[in-house]
Formats: C-alpha cells, structure tokens, sequence
C-alpha cells in the first residue's frame, strides 16, 4: 500500500506518521511517530496519534518508516541545489560534503567559502561538511582548530594522486592525525599507495598498454590494502579516531578487523576506526571494463573482483563496515594519465546520492540483512561517526524527525538522470529495484511526497558535534 500525505500541502508540519512499521535503533515496532517543533516527541501504539490537532499527518500504512538517510560521503559543491534535491528524491535528508579547494586556495580558506556556499544555496536537505586537505604539508596543524570550529565532521587525507600534489606522506599523515585528535576531527583516509600507482602507470605506458581498463589495472587490491595498513597504524600511534573511506576489497575488510582485534588485546588504547564501501563497489564488477562502455565505471579505487563485491557483502552483514557513503561526484575528474589513447577523454568518478538509499534498501532485505541493520548502515552509522548522532540517523524521542516512509511492496526504476542531480547519464539508469520511497520529512516538514519534491529548499548548514573517540 502507498502512502501520502493527509491534510496540509507539502512544506507544512507534520504532527504524526502514523500505521507504518518504524525501524528504530532497538528494531523494528509497530507505532505511529508524534512530531512536535521539528523533532519526535514520542512513538505511540498504533492508532493513538488519530484525532484533530494541528498539523497533518503522513499514512504510513502497509511502509517502513526509517530515519532519514545520511549520506557521509559526497563531493556536492559544483551544484548543492541540484545534489541535495536528488539526495532528498533518494529518502536521504543529511548529506556531509567535502570542500573543495581552488588553486592556490588554502584549506582552511576553503572550508570557510565552502560553508558560505552551503547557507547561501539554499540546500533541499540539511548539509555538514567535511574539510578536503589538499596542501597537506603546507596547511598548519594549527589551522585544524579553526577547521573544526567552522563546523566540519572531519578532514580528509589523500594517500594517492601524486599527480595533483595532494598526496600526502605517512609521516604527515600521523602529524595531521594528531593535530585532529586534539581539534576533535575524524579523520577519513583514501587508502591507496600513490607511489605504487604511478610506478604501476609508467610501467603500463612504456610497454603501450592504453585504455579504460589499464586505468583500473594499475590500481590493484594491495595498493589499497598496504595503504589502508599504513593509515591504520599511523592513527593507533597517534591516538586518534579514523575512518577509511570506499574500500573496495576483501583485505581492506581484513585490515580493518586487525586493527579492531589489536585494540582487545589491551597492548595499547586504540581509538575507535570506522569503515565504509559505496553503492558501486556493492552491485558492479571489474568486469565492467571489459565491455564498450568501460569508461562509463572509472572510479578510484576502480570495481574489484566478484569475489572482494561478495566480501564487502559479508561485511555489511557481519558489522565490519560501518556506513554506506555515496561517494557521489557532482563534477568527474579529468584522467592525466599517458594511459589515455590519443583522440580520447576519460573521467572517474560516479555519481548516486539520490540511488544510495533505494539500491541499498532492495540489494540489502534481497541478501538478508534486516532493516535495523541496513538503517545502521545509512543513517545511524555515518550520523554517528561524525558527530550528528543522535539528533541525526535515528528515529526516536528528541531526534529531528527526518524520516522516509519506504514501501516495500512498491518498485522503482532508476532514471538516466540520476534522481535529478544534473550530472548527466547515471550508471545505474534502467535498474529495476523493489520497493519505494513514498515520502520523506526533513525536520517534521514533507519535503519529498510521492516521489517529487515538495514545499521549497528546507534544508540548513550543520555543524558537526564531537566524533566517537
């Protein structure tokens, strides 16, 4: 049975969902959801919530009603309007970009424009940022303070792309890793071994390999795996909270559990460490560079094996992965590789805010995972690792009541246009999956009411409070 909205127009507040299954962080119980000044107030037995009052009220009859969906990882400033409106089409309300800094432009100068940029937008969904380091040997720990105080979760730390002077030493790495402990910052980690990748590249140049595939080629499993040791052991030695962010293979999943086995065996404190893959590591293959659309799929770290996607499958279920991000790119990177044959243009990077959440939902209850866990995986997990939980990713009393009502016995088609993100042709266009997303709330207002967004831009900058340490 579908959903919808009964009562005010869309934009208006919402006093109740009501008749619906709500996945909440104890499982899953039947009750309907009270709302009061943008957050939830209470869950009451089914029915309870009939009666006049002021405001309308959502019929969740027949759906899910799951905390709206927090997306950790995304790459939104060339267009946060357009992104955000996908991402909230997609049940997802919190997003957490990255800045991006322009040439010659400081980090720290960057996180402030950045933060700008997302007030005066406006977004469609409340949106965090996380601060790109890409002058890592330039850029102070002390500006890491001023990072933090202007709002953002995290800095992110680039082991590769030696290319664009981003790539950043393990001696440094500990050095920043230490000076984010301190300002109270994630950090989150790329974990592939850049100088292993370009001495892989010149390899493949001078023997006149080229193409699509080559790029993934030159980026096998152990450079992310030695890379993801490196990052590992350089926050245990400083002290400080990590997060790895798209790994892709079986043995990144294996480094992740090492770490975690050394920090029970009380040889030393380890702080906490947190792992996440992305939609495209989960559905598509390395096999997608074999056919005549090969470019279509570059992304870094490229698609794996079968058997590292049946992998990371088996760590969604087993609790080794702690959030599913995006890894969405709102504008795809040039590839400057000699690799690239002449006449041709290749870029890397995908796009899939708005199909994060639906992809996972079906792909998920299809392998089994329940919806606590999956709610975990999208919501709860990224709000907590960056310092948004509770407010964010849960649905219980004095959360925001960001929800999405999700119908499972509905079904969806995934467009070309990618939910409306403007980035052009998705990957996952013409995907069938099971399942819905009805409606969705943002603050106690419906933002999104049968597919299509309604009211105006809802959403606001939030700032990250204090990560898991």
């Amino acid at each position: 049975m579908s959903a919808g909205t009964r009562g005010a127009g869309g934009g208006g507040p919402v006093r109740a969902v009501t008749g619906g299954t709500v996945v909440t962080p104890d499982g899953e119980v039947r009750a309907d959801v009270l709302i009061g000044d943008g957050r939830i107030t209470a869950l009451v037995p089914p029915g309870e919530a009939a009666g006049p009052g002021a405001g309308q009220t959502v019929d969740a009859a027949g759906c899910y009603v799951l905390p709206g969906g927090v997306d950790p990882h995304c790459h939104l400033m060339p267009d946060i309007p357009r992104a955000t409106a996908a991402a909230a089409r997609g049940g997802t309300t919190t997003v957490l970009s990255f800045t991006s800094p322009g040439d010659g432009e400081g980090d720290l100068a960057a996180m402030l424009r950045s933060r700008a940029e997302v007030e005066a937008a406006p977004p469609v969904t409340d949106t965090g940022l996380h601060a790109m380091i890409y002058s890592p040997d330039r850029t102070p720990v002390t500006d890491l303070p001023a990072i933090r105080a202007a709002g953002a979760g995290a800095i992110k730390i680039f082991m590769a792309y030696p290319e664009l002077g981003i790539m950043c030493s393990v001696q440094r790495l500990h050095e920043l890793m230490a000076g984010a402990r301190q300002a109270a910052l994630m950090t989150s980690v790329h974990c592939e071994n850049g100088p292993l990748i370009e001495s892989l590249t010149e390899a493949a140049v001078r023997a006149g390999w080229r193409g699509a595939g080559v790029f993934a080629a030159v980026r096998p499993p152990e450079v992310e795996e030695e890379s993801a040791s490196a990052a590992l052991t350089a926050a245990a030695l400083a002290g400080a909270p990590c997060y790895l962010v798209h790994l892709s293979t079986a043995g990144a999943l294996d480094q992740i559990r090492l770490a975690r086995d050394r920090a029970g065996t009380g040889h030393r404190p380890q702080p906490p460490v947190f792992a996440e893959v992305c939609p495209h590591h989960l559905l598509f293959s390395e096999s997608r560079y074999a056919g005549q659309d090969a470019g279509r799929f570059l992304v870094c770290p490229p698609l794996r094996a079968a058997a590292d996607v049946a992998a990371l499958w088996a760590g969604l279920a087993d609790g080794t992965i702690d959030a599913v991000g995006s890894d969405h790119c709102q504008h795809r990177s040039q590839v400057q590789d000699d690799i690239v044959p002449a006449g041709q243009t290749y870029r890397y990077g995908l796009a899939g805010i708005g199909a994060r959440l639906p992809l996972l939902l079906a792909e998920g209850r299809a392998r089994g995972l329940s919806m606590t866990r999956l709610a975990e995986l999208a919501a709860a997990g990224p709000a907590r690792a960056f310092g948004h939980y509770p407010r964010k990713g849960a649905v219980r009393p004095g959360s925001d009541a960001d929800l999405t009502v999700w119908d499972p016995a509905g079904q969806t088609v995934l467009g070309a246009d990618g939910f409306g993100d403007g980035t052009g042709d998705s990957v996952y266009a013409g995907r069938t999956v099971r399942g819905q997303i009805i409606t969705v709330l943002l603050g106690g207002r419906v933002i999104v009411d049968g597919g299509e967004l309604a009211g105006g831009p809802a959403g606001r900058y939030r700032p990250a409070g204090d990560p898991p340490r």
